[in-house]
């Protein structure tokens, strides 16, 4: 009778240790790169794990046609807004902006609402150099990088090795992309967009 016991424990433990591998790699399936509308304050905390670096990308708000350095139209305002209340329950530590009125106004309101300063970045800048910046300041952490229609993917391939391409017209807003960069492993790009659509 002991032995029957004995066998049928190690069975189920048997049964249940498998489930359980089963059921990560599930969940590393649904990890994979996504593309959904987000309006909900809770659907991005979901998809940043606690122990991974994280940048979430954006291009700046919608701008004014006129002047060198436009700042924000009252559209782009609402955006950047919009961006702070969908990153309210997100631990970003850092605000990473190019030094033009349209992509630090985009990053202000969510860094004043974090307590940090805008740290601000060169488009000159090689992205290799930037993205091992970042890797080595916020190792574990979030960060918001805050770009151009023109950065941006450039951005996103070398973070990707260039297996990641996108285009970003000028009459688009709305991407918000959160790439996860696990340790020693490829990183994760999800596709989001937010706020008002854009064409």
């Amino acid at each position: 009778m002991a032995k029957l016991i004995s066998l049928l424990s190690a069975g189920l433990l048997l049964f249940f240790c498998s489930c359980k591998k089963n059921v990560k790699a599930e969940t590393i399936t649904i990890r994979d790169t996504v593309y959904v509308a987000v309006h909900d304050t809770t659907v991005i905390p979901g998809m940043i794990s606690d122990t991974t670096t994280t940048f979430i990308i954006v291009r700046h708000a919608e701008k004014e046609a006129t002047g060198t350095d436009p700042n924000l139209t009252s559209a782009g305002v609402a955006r950047a807004e919009e961006l702070k209340r969908i990153l309210a329950n997100v631990p970003v530590s850092a605000v990473y902006s190019t030094p033009l009125n349209r992509t630090r106004q985009t990053g202000q309101p969510l860094a004043t609402a974090k307590g940090v300063s805008i740290t601000e970045y060169a488009t000159s800048k090689p992205y290799a150099e930037l993205v091992d910046e970042l890797l080595a300041a916020w190792h574990g952490k979030v960060v918001l990088v805050v770009g151009h229609s023109n950065t941006v993917p450039d951005i996103l391939k070398e973070i990707s090795n260039n297996t990641f391409n996108i285009t970003i017209n000028d009459s688009q807003y709305d991407n918000l992309f959160i790439v996860s960069m696990p340790d020693h492993l490829t990183p994760v790009i999800q596709h989001l967009k937010y706020g008002t659509a854009t064409p």
